[in-house]
C-alpha cells in the first residue's frame, strides 16, 4: 500500500523541508544510491519565487541535498511554455542552487516518441526528454489553481515532459473536453512514471492560476510515490467535491490504487478561491455557487492597459484564434477552444478569463 505524506511547513526553510523528505523517503534510499536522478520542477515561466508560479528553490535544494548524500548524480529540467529552461531557472532563483550543487541541466529539447496503451484513445506521445536516460525521476509540482483543470498538482506537472509546441496540439485534440484532456495527462504521467512526487504547497496560488492568480501561504508539503493519490488527497484537503477531472479519470480507471495518508500535522487548505471557468465544484454554500456561476466570464479577454503587445498569446494558441492588431490581441471566439493557454502563458498577466 502506497503512502501519502502530508506535512506542515510554514516557511521555506531547507532544514524543515529536508526533515519532511527524510521522514517519507525511508526505505527508498537504495533506489537513489549512485543513481542518475532527474528533478522535474514546475518551470512554467520566468517569474521570481515570491510570485508562486514555479517550484521554490528551497524545495529543490532540500531534495538535492538528500540525493547528494546518497551519491546520486542530479539533473534538472522542464519544458517551459515559451522560454528556455536556462532562462527560467535563472529568473526563478534556481540557477544558484544548480550551480552551487553541481546539478546538470537537462534542456528538454529532444523529441522522443514513446508508445503505450493507457486510458486515452491515443497510443503515441512525443516527449522532450529521453526518460530512459535516468534511473529515477522526482516530480516537484507547485500547488496552484488551474483555469482548465481546477488544480495543477503532481500528475499535471508531468505534462512538462511534452515539448512546448506539442502541448498546444494536445489542447487542440482535446478541444473543450476536459475529461479527454485529463486522460491524456494521465497517460503521459504513467509513461514518465516518476519515482517520487513532492508537492510544494508552502506558498501557492489560487484564483486565476497557474500564472496570474493570488499568492497564498498554504503552509503544506506532500509526498508520495503515487501522484494520483497525492492529488486526490490534496483535493479533499481543500474541500473539493466532486473530484476534479484528473481525479475522476484516476478513480474511473483504478489509478489511485490502495493508499494511506500519513498526516504529520499538515494544515487544511482553507479559503481556496477557484479559477474562473475551472472545472471545480468547490465546497461553497449553494447560494454562493449560484452567484459565482452567474458572474463567471467564460472567454479570455485582454486588459489593454496591462498588455505590452509581445504576441506570446498568439504564438501559443493551439487553435490560431488570436491575431495581433494595433499591438493588442484580438480573439476569434468561434475558433477558441477555451484551453486558456493564452492566460497561462501571458508574461504580464494581462489576459483574464
Amino acid at each position: 500500500m502506497e503512502r501519502v505524506y502530508l506535512g506542515s511547513c510554514p516557511e521555506y526553510r531547507v532544514s524543515l523541508i529536508k526533515d519532511f523528505i527524510l521522514e517519507g523517503i525511508g526505505g527508498m534510499e537504495k533506489e537513489f544510491e549512485g543513481a542518475r536522478v532527474l528533478l522535474k520542477p514546475n518551470l512554467l515561466s520566468g517569474k521570481s519565487p515570491e510570485k508562486a508560479v514555479t517550484t521554490h528553490p528551497a524545495v529543490v535544494r532540500a531534495i538535492a541535498e538528500v540525493l547528494r548524500d546518497l551519491g546520486a548524480k542530479i539533473y534538472i529540467g522542464d519544458s517551459p511554455g515559451y522560454e528556455s529552461c536556462e532562462r527560467v531557472l535563472r529568473v526563478c532563483g534556481l540557477m544558484e542552487v544548480v550551480e552551487e550543487m553541481g546539478i546538470e541541466i537537462a534542456p528538454f529539447n529532444k523529441k522522443v516518441l514513446v508508445k503505450g496503451e493507457g486510458v486515452s484513445p491515443y497510443r503515441v506521445f512525443t516527449l522532450a526528454e529521453d526518460i530512459r536516460s535516468y534511473d529515477g525521476i522526482i516530480n516537484l509540482p507547485k500547488l496552484k489553481t488551474h483555469v482548465m483543470m481546477g488544480l495543477t498538482l503532481g500528475v499535471k506537472n508531468t505534462f512538462g515532459f511534452v515539448p512546448g509546441k506539442e502541448k498546444g496540439r494536445w489542447h487542440l485534440r482535446a478541444g473543450k473536453d476536459r475529461f479527454l484532456f485529463a486522460s491524456v495527462l494521465a497517460d503521459i504521467h504513467n509513461l514518465v512514471k516518476p519515482t517520487l512526487t513532492i508537492l510544494d504547497g508552502i506558498i501557492g496560488m489560487d484564483g486565476d492560476g497557474p500564472s496570474s492568480g493570488r499568492v497564498r501561504p498554504f503552509g503544506i508539503i506532500a509526498m508520495s510515490k503515487n501522484a494520483f493519490a497525492l492529488d486526490y488527497v490534496i483535493e479533499k484537503r481543500a474541500g473539493i467535491d466532486p473530484p476534479l477531472p484528473l481525479s475522476a479519470v484516476a478513480i474511473k480507471h483504478g489509478l489511485l490504487g490502495k493508499y494511506e495518508v500519513v498526516d504529520l500535522g499538515a494544515p487544511l487548505i482553507q479559503g481556496l478561491i477557484p479559477a474562473r471557468e475551472s472545472a471545480a465544484d468547490w465546497a461553497l454554500p449553494g447560494f454562493v455557487k449560484k452567484i459565482l456561476r452567474k458572474l463567471l466570464v467564460k472567454k479570455p479577454k485582454v486588459k489593454e492597459e496591462m498588455c505590452r503587445g509581445c504576441g506570446v498569446c498568439g504564438s501559443m494558441c493551439p487553435a490560431s484564434a488570436i491575431t495581433m492588431e494595433q499591438g493588442l490581441p484580438r480573439f476569434d471566439y468561434r475558433a477558441c477552444i477555451c484551453c486558456y493557454c493564452c492566460q497561462e502563458m501571458c508574461p504580464e498577466g494581462s489576459i483574464r478569463v
